[in-house]
């Protein structure tokens, strides 16, 4: 089992792997497979997002998506695990591990001043957090977000 970053006729991968993702951790959320070949094709014209793929006998079985950003106050940048996934049937393997080791080491080779890393939905956010505690991850904040989309098609929300 290695990680190694994404190739590029590996589009197809990604979008199997996001899509299980998406189903798995925001059941009913939309998405599109064209706007999830669309972010590889910024990978591999500007490296941002970047993709690590795991493998595991000559095949892939998981990944993790990560981006940098520059601070609005300072100089520096730092990095983001946005994605984290694993097949299921390869759950409890190195796998999440492996591809976490190598976010840690792109973003320290990269020169980044942090390394963020989190869930952005409500798919096992505790386990997320001791997962991600074991590598060194203290938790900041709190993450909330408002749905801006209305079922009945108006435009502005309403704030009581």
């Amino acid at each position: 089992m290695f990680v190694r970053l994404a190739l590029d006729h590996e589009a197809e991968e990604l979008v199997r792997m996001a899509v299980a993702n998406l189903k798995e951790t925001m059941p009913g959320e939309p998405y599109d497979e064209e706007e999830i070949r669309r972010t590889f094709l910024r990978y591999l014209q500007r490296a941002n997002p970047t993709f690590f793929f795991v493998e595991h006998k000559r095949r892939v079985i998981g990944f993790l998506q990560a981006v940098w950003n520059t601070y609005d106050y300072r100089a520096g940048f730092y990095t983001v695990q946005k994605v984290l996934y694993v097949s299921p049937e390869n759950r409890g393997t190195r796998a999440a591990v492996l591809l976490m080791k190598e976010f840690i080491a792109w973003s320290q080779r990269f020169g980044a001043s942090e390394a963020f890393g989190g869930n952005d939905n409500d798919f096992q956010s505790e386990r997320t957090a001791k997962f991600l505690g074991h590598f060194g991850f203290k938790r900041i904040g709190y993450a909330m977000k408002l749905d801006l989309s209305l079922p009945d098609g108006r435009k502005e929300r309403r704030i009581e």
